[in-house]
């Protein structure tokens, strides 16, 4: 895909299930790439990276805080003043009644989903809007499209990572910058061994011929992100579940697995 040949992209989340496969995928079509996680050596395995793209950097920052974020931020611009396109992946999930969830988990999941991207989208739009051209892609879920029982907080910042993005797509339409959502249903990533909080919910219990693989989620986004498709639905249970929620939205409370 020549979209993507020779375009600088930020990653974070890159050590993760789907940051992997964005990595590996995207460097393998030919992007450069400035990848980013929490522990530096989670992304040892990009260090001898040899094909079509160049690995620009490797980065470790967290994100969950203003001053993360910001020393964060600041590394990035010692590699590329401005990417062409921002993927933020990094994400994290609890499961549980929200009364039972500690406040200090779900403002961190909050921060992370949510408020991260804000801020690093806050600090690279004025200089894609001067440049004329960017394309943010924004890693929601199902949860940003219908409710996840067990999962307020996640549910809440998915919805609001989707809602964000539209407004901004209104924003900045104009000044060339694509923003695209993505939004997948369960993956087998880590975030199916998220923490539990008074529920003893088993990932086996759940239908696995609907659990996607990363491989074919992120293939798919990949060819969608080429399109500059806005609303980007990877695999047939999430085209299932937003047809549903447009046309049947009463089921979905009858629907628990979901």
């Amino acid at each position: 895909m020549k979209y993507f040949e020779g375009k600088s992209i930020l990653l974070t989340g890159a050590s993760g299930g789907l940051g992997r496969e964005f990595a590996t995928q995207l460097l393998d079509l030919g992007a450069h790439m400035v990848l980013c996680d929490l522990k530096l050596e989670s992304l040892d395995r990009f260090k001898s990276y040899s094909g079509a793209g160049k690995v620009l950097g490797l980065i470790a920052g967290d994100v969950s805080t203003k001053e993360g974020t910001e020393k964060f931020l600041a590394d990035v611009k010692k590699i590329i003043a401005c990417p062409d396109m921002i993927i933020n992946n990094a994400g994290i999930a609890q499961v549980g009644p929200f009364g039972e969830i500690p406040l200090d988990r779900w403002e961190k999941l909050m921060a992370i989903n949510l408020i991260s991207p804000m801020r690093i989208c806050h600090y690279f739009l004025p200089d894609m809007a001067a440049r004329g051209s960017g394309h943010i892609v924004n890693i929601s879920s199902v949860a940003g499209i219908v409710p996840m029982p067990g999962g307020a907080p996640y549910t809440a910042s998915k919805h609001g990572l989707k809602g964000f993005s539209d407004a901004m797509r209104i924003d900045y339409s104009k000044q060339g910058i694509t923003v695209s959502t993505v939004h997948p249903f369960f993956t087998r990533t880590a975030i199916l061994e998220s923490e539990r909080f008074g529920v003893n919910i088993d990932i086996n219990d759940y239908p696995q011929f609907m659990i996607e693989t990363p491989e074919s989620v992120i293939r798919e986004t990949i060819k969608a992100i080429a399109k500059k498709t806005e609303f980007i639905l990877p695999g047939p249970t999430a085209k299932f579940l937003d047809l549903v929620r447009r046309f049947a939205p009463g089921f979905l409370g009858l629907a628990k697995l979901f």
